[in-house]
């Protein structure tokens, strides 16, 4: 009898081990299945956007990434729920267990839900958009992905900056429209000062008219004098340029404007120290 009783619970566990195993490879081709639907779905959504011609590279990028995170979670819900129920969870009642632990969780997620709502004005008011270059708490660097959570960006010495949406408050997105090139250059102070602003109008005017610098937009402009340092004259100068071209722009119109200096034999100045060395004896 105990022989037999044994034969019968070998038997169940071998039906219990068949089944799992069964179970466990459902659940793998649900998998797989899921991967492949995301795989679809986000092709989808790539070709439909690329059709769209009325929507900027920028806006597409953007759109397109917080589409497909939302198709991956949405997915992924939805295979983690039928690979539950495989097992023998009751889906039914574990989301209405979710539904009141939501409300004592929701408390705990406030951040979480306002970086979400957060996320949504950004995408919705097109506050800024993959590829933009932005500065967000002195933190400036080019977006990489805007999520509905969070937002990614990565600074000019390579640092990936990962900012919740809802603690961006204030945003200077500098790849609107155009960028505008501020330089400040200083001359000696023994300088003609009408002279050195004739020559800094006449080598814009030049650089421009013969597009000798790349992402410009228009003539740099010569505000003029600015400030009377302790050693030098601060003249500035402005140029609106393409997006991202500032920093390259400036970069040349100083170079320019060095050689243009030389050649007209103007002073830039720079730190100067006095000596004067007293002879005690010759006083007495």
């Amino acid at each position: 009898m105990n022989k037999f009783n044994d034969k019968i619970a070998s038997i169940k566990s071998l039906d219990w081990l068949i089944e799992f195993i069964g179970d466990v490879g459902l659940s793998i081709i649900q998998i797989i299945i899921a991967s492949i639907i995301i795989k679809i779905l986000i092709k989808i959504t790539k070709r439909s956007f690329a059709l769209r011609s009325k929507l900027s590279e920028r806006k597409k990028q953007t759109l397109c990434e917080v589409i497909e995170s939302v198709i991956k979670y949405g997915i992924w819900f939805i295979a983690g729920c039928s690979i539950l129920s495989n097992f023998g969870v009751n889906i039914a009642s574990l989301i209405a267990v979710a539904g009141v632990g939501s409300v004592a969780i929701g408390f705990g997620a406030q951040s979480l839900v306002q970086d979400i709502i957060t996320g949504m004005f950004i995408l919705f008011e097109d506050q800024f958009g993959v590829g933009d270059i932005i500065t967000v708490d002195n933190l400036t660097g080019t977006v990489e992905s805007i999520g509905l959570r969070s937002t990614r960006i990565r600074s000019v010495d390579g640092d990936l900056y990962i900012l919740p949406n809802g603690s961006i408050k204030i945003i200077t997105n500098m790849s609107k429209e155009y960028n505008r090139a501020v330089v400040d250059i200083g001359v000696a102070y023994e300088e003609n000062i009408d002279k050195v602003l004739n020559v800094m109008k006449d080598e814009m005017k030049n650089i421009y008219i013969n597009k000798k610098l790349e992402g410009l937009i228009s003539e740099p402009q010569v505000l003029g004098v600015i400030d009377l340092a302790d050693s030098a004259v601060i003249i500035r100068i402005l140029a609106d340029t393409q997006i991202g071209e500032n920093w390259h722009v400036e970069r040349e119109i100083r170079r320019i404007m060095k050689n243009r200096f030389d050649k007209e034999n103007i002073e830039i100045p720079y730190t100067k120290r006095v000596i004067e060395i007293v002879d005690e004896r010759k006083e007495a």
